[in-house]
């Protein structure tokens, strides 16, 4: 043995014993010890449950409000197309545009009452009309009769409708 084979050996040797030593000063506990592994990978578990749990509730607000814009833009843009169109009668033209004014009034309408809404200190806040009726759904934990009279109140100044729901999600 030439003394490079040597001088590797021994420090694999002493990796080895440091490695051993660590390992039996780490392990005193046994597996009763409270930071088990798997004690520890069964509480982050638990954490991931609940984050799902919150995730899946902003999801509802997340996703209500992005269909509610894709379906408007869409239909903005169908109105649109109807209304540049040569081949269109102008009563179809004259319909499309009145149409279209009445969904940007809508529009306007549901995000004006949002936020009147928000202001009222309710976390988040989703408002659509159809019609003559509008409904809010409400991100708070609890609504009181005072808080839902000033959210009708509002509904009613700002878009003129007297048919409201309310729904409260968490």
């Amino acid at each position: 043995m030439n003394k490079k084979q040597f001088g590797i050996i021994f420090t694999l040797l002493g990796l080895i014993i440091c490695v051993g030593l660590l390992a039996t000063k780490l392990n005193e506990g046994g597996l009763n010890d409270p930071t088990d592994l798997s004690q520890v990978l069964s509480a982050n578990e638990e954490e991931k449950d609940k984050d799902k749990e919150t995730v899946a509730q902003k999801d509802f607000f997340y996703d209500s409000r992005t269909e509610k814009e894709t379906s408007d833009a869409e239909t903005i843009t169908n109105l649109k197309a109807i209304i540049e169109d040569k081949n269109t009668s102008k009563d179809q033209k004259a319909s499309a545009q009145k149409q279209l004014l009445e969904k940007t009034k809508q529009k306007d309408n549901e995000n004006r009452v949002e936020i009147n809404i928000k202001n009222k200190g309710v976390k988040d806040v989703l408002c659509t009309i159809d019609g003559s009726k509008a409904k809010v759904f409400v991100k708070t934990d609890g609504i009181d009769e005072k808080m839902s009279l000033q959210i009708q109140e509002i509904v009613q100044d700002v878009a003129n409708i007297n048919d409201i729901s309310i729904e409260v999600k968490k």
